[in-house]
Parts: C-alpha cells; structure tokens; sequence
C-alpha cells in the first residue's frame, strides 16, 4: 500500500502514523533501536503489506497491467489504491480528507524530533508539497506515478499506464478495491490488537 492508505490504518487502529510510514524505510529485523511505538509502528506496516500483495484483488489488479508494465504493477496497484481511497473517503472515515491530512502532517512533523537525521526526505516532501491531496486527480496522480518512474534505476513514465487501461478493467479494478479495503481494515485491526510487544532498547 501507498501513504494516504498507510496513515489512514495507521488512525484507523490508533498506532503511530509515523512508525507505519516509516515501514517504507527501515529495513531489517526489529526492533530497529527507535521508540517501541515507532517499532511497531514499521511492523503493522509490514504485516499490512504482505497481506495486500496477497490478496486475490491486489493480484487480479495487478494482472490487468501488459508488459512492460506489468513489472511495475505492485507500484501502480498501490498507488491506484490510494487514488479510489480518496474518491471513496466518506465510505472509510469519519473525518473530511483535508482535515485528516492536516492532523496527519502535523504528527509527522511532530515526531521528527525524536527520528536521528528526522524524517526521511520523501516524507518531508510529502508533507510541505501535499502530495496526498492531488491522488484524488488522474493528473496528480499521473505525476506523481511519473516521479516515482524518475527514481528507478532506470527511469520509466509510469504514467503512462494508466492509459492502457481499458474502461472495464478500470472500472473492475476500483470494485475489487473496494471489496479489498474493508478485508484489510479488519485485517489491520486484528493484528495490531494482537501485535507483539516491542521493548524499549534504550533503556537499561
């Protein structure tokens, strides 16, 4: 899954917003040596993961892509995701997107005191650029599709297959959305009740 669906767990089962974005960079066994709240933060993340690339919906969403851009097809799946998250937002929250954005990047940049180096530069980006707000827009999230493509080793126009498209597999792949994201809702919320305890390494 992609930022907006990863914070929106993240307030969904009341864990830090900042540790589930950080699932995205730190690598490695856990703890990682940041707080416990962070640690298990970067675990639901994970878990939550592994559970979309899973899924029937995800994979089918992913098939509806031909070469060469099925290769990509997690990236554009996970970025798709967020786009129908947000055209669907009143179905998942009770708080208007704006509002959940702004408390979002407030938490983010509340905590980057308490990250070494503090928040990794996409995030920073993330918040002071508001990238979340443009998924809503195919041109928003043409771009930023297209600027993930300019980060890859060899840099690709992700954009463009969006355009590839057909509108019955468009329109299947926001349906299967939507049967997908209340299962990983549930799922998130079980496994964060049942999540591991994670100790506070810098204590003695």
């Amino acid at each position: 899954m992609n930022y907006l669906a990863h914070l929106h767990l993240a307030s969904h089962c009341d864990s830090s917003l900042t540790g589930n974005l950080l699932g995205d960079f730190i690598k490695g066994p856990l703890p990682s040596g940041l707080e416990p709240s962070l640690d298990a933060g970067i675990w639901l993340h994970r878990r939550v993961d592994a559970f979309t690339d899973a899924h029937p919906e995800h994979r089918a969403a992913v098939g509806c892509f031909a070469p060469p851009w099925r290769r990509f097809g997690a990236i554009l799946v996970d970025m798709l995701y967020d786009h129908w998250l947000s055209l669907h937002w009143a179905r998942f929250s009770p708080a208007p997107l704006p509002l959940f954005l702004q408390q979002s990047y407030a938490a983010l940049l509340a905590d980057e005191a308490r990250l070494p180096g503090g928040l990794p530069s996409p995030l920073t980006a993330m918040v002071r650029q508001n990238w979340l707000a443009s998924y809503a827009e195919l041109d928003g999230l043409t771009r930023a599709l297209n600027g993930i493509g300019q980060r890859l080793r060899r840099p690709q126009p992700l954009g463009l297959a969006l355009a590839t498209l057909l509108p019955a597999q468009w329109h299947a792949c926001e349906q299967g959305f939507l049967a997908f994201y209340p299962d990983l809702m549930r799922f998130t919320q079980q496994e964060w009740q049942a999540r591991p305890h994670f100790p506070d390494i810098h204590r003695p």
